[in-house]
């Protein structure tokens, strides 16, 4: 298997960017540097075509990263203007002609500038592809702090579009640049860093991404001090389902949304988010899982498994599934799977297996089974564990039949399989398996064929098989955080409020 080459970021900056972005879309989904093949007659090299691309599902990331000196002048709005031209509209423009040359030609983006390494990933159809524009622009913090009399620094978020402008107009605001084409997210440093850092999933960063554009699209947002408190607001305006937007309940026709200095700062001490953070911090076992199947992709280290050549465009898809969970349900897996490691352990099993079945979660339709099997200590000739891999993963793929012929609401069922605790296998390597199964339609075949190899490999056979379900929330064990309330929804308790005292005298 060949070696992917991901660049690494020409700039501090960039190199900045790709770090940050790494922790969220981890190494197999997120590429700096990228290029688009623009040569004539077959010379001259690449042209960029952004500074970080994500590829995830039908999901298409682009980020444009410009560090650029913010120049003084007496009159602010002269210098703010200069800077936001060179800073965001520029980045906004190569940003949208980049998701041009996604949608038309995606046969020639390659990973190097010479054109050779083409991009590992299958792009979506284009008539499917959700794209996600963000521009960070950096260099106008300093004198975004002068001009507000703060610490901070940061943009103002605002519906720029009815100041005269989309942003330039207004110093230190900025909105929704290209009113007319794919909406552009603008970030600074400080804004990337809080967005980055609180959605370090690709689901739960999504998610927010097309809240955030649609409401300032759909200028529902007069004004947000700051990113960190539209990120506070987000998170404290909940229904009953555990859903985060922006929509606020029970707004008046044409009531806006103003969100003043401090939401974060208030958001961030209270107790729920506290138990938020400390919750998560299980979750990063599933993190660590993925990467350590997608480390072995991008170094060209996955061995052959079923006579059937590895290729990061082959694995992406199930490890996909593993990635695309959110930080909550994240939790609950790298639990199960610690219990499952923890178990096989304790019990001294040659066998052991954990089914996780979703209980009112975010993927409804997905499963995942877990299995340890032992290196039979006999195994000793050679090419043995080649023979046991192979074993294994037949093992493996049982399950997950056994899984989806048990339960039809299941759309799919990811297994991962390991060497069991107390094996020899130092000498021999050591190794993980990853599969992701679905089955479009049972017939009468498949149905027996499965029935005969459960009942050959003794799997989910036994009516004492215990299953584990996955049921979590994102503020655990403490009383729900309340809901913002609307101007209309505080002019209206402050009337009762005033009545009630009325009777009481």
């Amino acid at each position: 298997m060949k070696p992917i080459k991901r660049g690494t970021g020409f700039t501090e900056s960039e190199r900045y960017l790709a770090r940050l972005a790494e922790k969220t879309f981890l190494n197999l989904w997120s590429y700096p540097n990228t290029f688009i093949e623009k040569k004539l007659r077959g010379q001259g090299d690449g042209k960029e075509l952004c500074d970080l691309l994500v590829v995830f599902g039908d999901d298409v990331l682009v980020f444009s990263d410009k560090e650029i000196e913010f120049r003084r002048h007496k009159d602010i709005l002269v210098a703010w203007k200069r800077w936001y031209r060179t800073a965001v509209e520029k980045s906004v423009d190569q940003i949208h002609g980049a998701e041009r040359f996604l949608r038309g030609h995606q046969d020639k983006i390659f990973l190097d500038k010479e054109c050779t390494e083409p991009f590992p990933l299958d792009l979506p159809d284009p008539e499917r592809m959700r794209f996600h524009g963000i521009c960070v622009a950096i260099g106008a913090e300093q004198a975004a702090k002068e001009y507000w009399g703060g610490d901070d620094g940061t943009l103002v978020i605002a519906d720029t579009t009815t100041m005269g402008g989309h942003g330039i107009d207004v110093p230190f605001f900025v909105g929704d640049p290209k009113p007319d084409k794919s909406f552009v997210h603008i970030f600074d440093r400080t804004s990337l860093d809080a967005v980055l850092s609180e959605f370090d999933t690709v689901k739960d960063l999504i998610e927010y991404l097309s809240h955030r554009s649609g409401a300032i699209r759909a200028k529902n947002i007069a004004a947000a001090h700051s990113e960190r408190d539209l990120i506070a607001f987000y998170f404290q305006n909940e229904d009953d389902k555990g859903n985060h937007s922006f929509d606020l309940p029970m707004r008046a026709p044409g009531e806006l949304l103003t969100i003043t200095e401090g939401f974060y700062e208030g958001f961030k001490e209270r107790p729920e988010n506290k138990a938020r953070k400390q919750a998560d911090k299980i979750s990063y076992v599933w993190d660590k899982l993925i990467t350590q199947f997608t480390d072995h992709i991008l170094a060209g280290t996955s061995v052959k498994i079923a006579n059937q050549v590895p290729t990061a465009a082959l694995a992406e898809p199930a490890l996909r599934f593993m990635a695309a969970e959110c930080r909550v349900r994240r939790r609950a897996l790298s639990q199960a799977f610690l219990d499952a490691l923890s178990n096989s352990e304790k019990l001294d099993q040659d066998r052991y297996a954990r089914v996780v079945l979703p209980v009112d979660s975010v993927s409804p339709v997905v499963a995942y089974v877990f299995m340890i099997l032992k290196y039979p200590d006999y195994l000793d000739d050679k090419g043995a564990y080649d023979q046991y891999r192979q074993a294994r993963v037949t093992m493996l793929e049982t399950y997950l039949y056994a899984v989806l012929q048990d339960y039809r609401s299941i759309e799919t069922v990811v297994g991962l399989a390991f060497d069991g605790h107390g094996s020899d296998t130092d000498s021999k390597g050591g190794s993980e398996d990853l599969i992701a199964l679905q089955v479009s339609e049972w017939d009468e075949e498949l149905e027996a064929e499965v029935l005969q190899r459960r009942s050959e490999l003794d799997i989910l056979n036994s009516g004492e098989l215990k299953y584990t379900g996955i049921s979590t929330q994102q503020f655990p064990n403490l009383p729900a955080l309340p809901t913002v309330e609307t101007r209309q929804q505080r002019r209206a308790r402050e009337r009762r409020e005033a009545k009630g005292k009325v009777k009481k005298h």
